[in-house]
C-alpha cells in the first residue's frame, strides 16, 4: 500500500512539472534563412554558432537591469523576419498578451536589424526573468491579422525563437545612501516641488508608475526642483542618476 502511495505522489509531480513547463511555438517548414543572427541586450551577446534552429533555451545568458529602467536591445533577424519580445513578468510560465514588450515587421533581404529598447516596469521585484524573442517570417509576431502566424506559443511557417533570462533589481532592494536629511516636499504634491539632501552635484530623474521617465532636473548644491502640474495622479520615485537610491512620492 505505501508502494501504491509513492507511485501516485511520483505520478502527480511529474504531471505538476510537466505542466509549469514553458509552450513553444512552432516553424511548421523549419528556418533555413528565416532565423534570428544575432541578440545584444545588455550583457547577452548572442550569436548561433552550431545553432541549427532546434535550440532555443538560452536561459543560462542573462543580463542585469534595474526596475523602472530602459534595457536598449538590437536583434538581428534573417531573410524577410519581424520580431516580437515578450516578458514573463508574473512568472506563471506562460506569456501573456500584456507580457509582450515589442513587436515589428519591417524584414529585408538577406537581413534586417531591429534597434529598440524594452522598459522594466517600475514595480517589477527582485527576481529572475523570462524573456522570449521569436523571429517570425512575413509577420511582426504578435497582431492576430498576421497570415504567418503570431503569439508566444503561435504556429508559423518560417522562423525560429530565443529564451534568455533578465536578472531584475527592484526599486524596493536598492542600498538608499542618502541621509536622514533627505526629504521631498510637498508630498503629495500637485504642482512645485522640492528635493532635498541629494549629494552636492547631479541630476535627478523622476519616474512613472510605467517606468517612463517623466521629468529630469539638475541638482545644485544638494536640492533639486520640479512642477508636478498637470501630472496623472499616482506613485512616482525620484531617483538620482550615479548614486544608488531611490524615494517615492505621491502626486494628487
Amino acid at each position: 500500500m505505501r508502494n501504491r502511495y509513492a507511485h501516485v505522489v511520483l505520478i502527480l509531480l511529474l504531471a505538476q512539472d510537466l505542466s509549469a513547463q514553458y509552450c513553444s511555438p512552432t516553424f511548421a517548414n523549419g528556418c533555413f534563412s528565416w532565423r534570428t543572427l544575432e541578440v545584444q541586450a545588455g550583457s547577452i551577446n548572442w550569436a548561433p554558432g552550431a545553432d541549427d534552429c532546434s535550440l532555443s533555451d538560452y536561459t543560462t545568458l542573462s543580463t542585469t537591469v534595474d526596475a523602472g529602467t530602459m534595457l536598449p536591445m538590437r536583434v538581428l533577424n534573417g531573410t524577410w523576419c519581424g520580431c516580437a519580445v515578450w516578458v514573463d513578468w508574473n512568472q506563471s510560465n506562460s506569456f501573456e498578451d500584456s507580457e509582450n514588450l515589442y513587436f515589428i515587421y519591417v524584414g529585408g533581404s538577406p537581413s534586417y536589424e531591429y534597434q529598440f529598447g524594452i522598459t522594466i516596469p517600475l514595480a517589477t521585484a527582485t527576481g529572475a526573468y523570462r524573456m522570449r524573442i521569436i523571429s517570425p517570417w512575413g509577420s511582426d509576431g504578435f497582431q492576430t491579422s498576421n497570415g504567418n502566424g503570431y503569439g508566444p506559443c503561435g504556429a508559423f511557417q518560417y522562423g525560429d525563437f530565443k529564451d534568455f533570462t533578465l536578472n531584475v533589481n527592484g526599486v524596493l532592494s536598492v542600498t538608499e545612501e542618502t541621509s536622514e536629511a533627505f526629504a521631498i516636499a510637498p508630498n503629495p504634491s500637485m504642482g512645485f516641488t522640492t528635493i532635498t539632501g541629494l549629494p552636492t552635484t547631479g541630476t535627478i530623474e523622476v519616474i512613472d508608475a510605467r517606468g517612463a521617465v517623466v521629468e529630469q532636473a539638475v541638482v545644485r548644491q544638494g536640492r533639486a526642483q520640479f512642477d508636478a502640474q498637470g501630472w496623472s495622479r499616482g506613485v512616482y520615485t525620484v531617483r538620482m542618476a550615479g548614486a544608488r537610491f531611490s524615494r517615492r512620492f505621491v502626486v494628487e
